[in-house]
């Protein structure tokens, strides 16, 4: 279904839910893609309206780009030479082995206006005229290719008697180490396309045609609080059944990865009136909430209940392992809606569901359009039992055996709530629904991860 033409919102998310096998008033778990789907569709309208700023390149890194970035001028803007070597006419080739020339002049790596280059180009009127034949010149890496001359030989290759270089021409080919004006890119050509999310290669690219600036889409400001009458803030003394609230580093850690805007609302208590105030502050402040905990069938769990009073929870049960309840939504206040993501409590449960929902569709929000996780693929190490008709996600280590074949196997206890196996791994094992067991050596799909 294209996101371009929804019915209205009510009537699309009744039909959709209910055309995943789902009931809206009392859902089942949806399956990984319907969900995913859903979720894109949900927030359509929410996209590209935060708004655009002009900002310096260094402070790029992982924004995203609003307009298409136009190359101004070609790249390389002359051709040049590739490497430190001797520049000359692959005419020369042709003679006997081995190829003597002259020395006539040196092309240094500089700007037009520098005082090497213009020595260098009074030198070039004081001195005879080029002889594809019989001359080359000495160049640096960058310089540009001197007038008549289409190769260049390492110097390496070659060996100097004062003013002259032999070289066997074997060594080389015609047009070798000769980088061509507009090889990189041609003005008037898109360079990176609207929605990236700038990279390092992409700032050097934009740097390359003297773009200081560049204009990307605001960032999207995210609330988040975890929930819990057990849970304490570190510092805390911890009393007996009492943990400590380590899930809402997980998220201020993942979400800093994103680049977004964060505000920490910190631990509510399991309180409707406590949960009720600390939703209406975050929908009134952020584009989006996140919250860990409260969202199972706890007979303390308010969280789904005060959701349902504030907004609008389009599911929250999804069919996977760990991270079944999940509630998914918007939360209104006054005139601002933020989209709501209400995550489970177990810690590994956050990070899978924040990992495989809550990032792609906020990259999704902010504008962004090369946001997918990709997917690869090892072979399994040893056996594995699963239950059909859920996808499941395993801890899993990736390296490369003896015979350099990438092999995944799971690493520590795979209990939702044991964080150190998460801490150890280094990618995510996705197991389809339709997959009941996993035999040694089978290929399975995997997602890399940060630690």
């Amino acid at each position: 279904m294209s996101v371009n033409s929804l019915p209205p919102l009510v009537d699309f998310q009744t039909q959709w839910i209910k055309s995943q096998g789902t009931d809206l008033f009392n859902p089942e778990a949806l399956q990984l893609e319907a969900a995913l789907e859903f979720m894109q569709a949900y927030t359509a309208n929410r996209r590209h309206t935060l708004g655009t700023e002009t900002i310096p390149l260094e402070s790029a890194l992982g924004r995203v780009l609003h307009k298409d970035m136009i190359a101004l001028m070609d790249v390389p803007p002359a051709d040049n030479s590739a490497m430190d070597g001797f520049a000359f006419h692959s005419q020369a080739l042709h003679q006997a082995n081995p190829i003597s020339l002259d020395i006539i002049g040196t092309r240094l790596a500089t700007s037009a206006d520098s005082t090497e280059a213009k020595n260098q180009e009074i030198k070039s009127t004081n001195t005879v005229v080029f002889d594809p034949s019989q001359h080359a010149y000495r160049i640096m890496t960058g310089a540009v290719m001197p007038a008549g001359c289409d190769t260049v030989i390492p110097q390496e290759f070659t060996e100097q008697i004062q003013q002259t270089i032999g070289f066997d021409p074997r060594r080389i080919q015609a047009g070798d180490n000769r980088r061509l004006q507009g090889e990189d890119l041609r003005i008037g050509t898109v360079c990176i396309p609207k929605g990236r999310i700038i990279g390092p290669s992409d700032m050097g690219l934009i740097a390359s045609m003297g773009f200081s600036t560049i204009g990307v889409y605001k960032k999207l400001t995210v609330a988040i609080f975890s929930t819990g009458d057990e849970l304490k803030a570190l510092g805390s003394e911890l009393t007996p059944g009492a943990i400590f609230d380590s899930n809402r580093y997980t998220l201020l850690g993942m979400l800093q990865n994103l680049g977004v805007n964060t505000i920490d609302l910190g631990i509510i208590p399991d309180h409707p009136e406590a949960l009720r105030n600390a939703f209406a502050s975050a929908a009134s402040l952020a584009d989006a909430i996140i919250t860990s905990g409260g969202v199972s069938v706890g007979q303390a769990d308010f969280t789904k209940q005060v959701m349902r009073e504030l907004g609008d929870v389009a599911f929250w049960t999804l069919a996977i392992k760990p991270g079944r309840p999940m509630a998914f939504g918007k939360i209104k206040q006054n005139q601002h809606e933020a989209v709501l993501f209400g995550l489970p409590g177990n810690p590994v449960a956050v990070m899978i569901t924040f990992y495989q929902f809550v990032q792609d569709t906020l990259n999704w929000m902010g504008g962004a359009s090369n946001f997918k996780q990709l997917i690869h693929q090892a072979h399994w190490v040893g056996k594995f039992k699963k239950r059909s008709g859920r996808t499941e996600f395993l801890r899993g280590f990736l390296h490369q055996n003896t015979a350099g074949l990438n092999c995944v196997e799971p690493i520590g206890n795979q209990g939702s709530g044991v964080l150190s196996s998460m801490s150890q791994a280094n990618c995510l094992v996705i197991l389809p629904p339709e997959l009941t067991q996993v035999e040694d050596g089978d290929l399975v799909n995997i997602v890399a991860i940060q630690r």
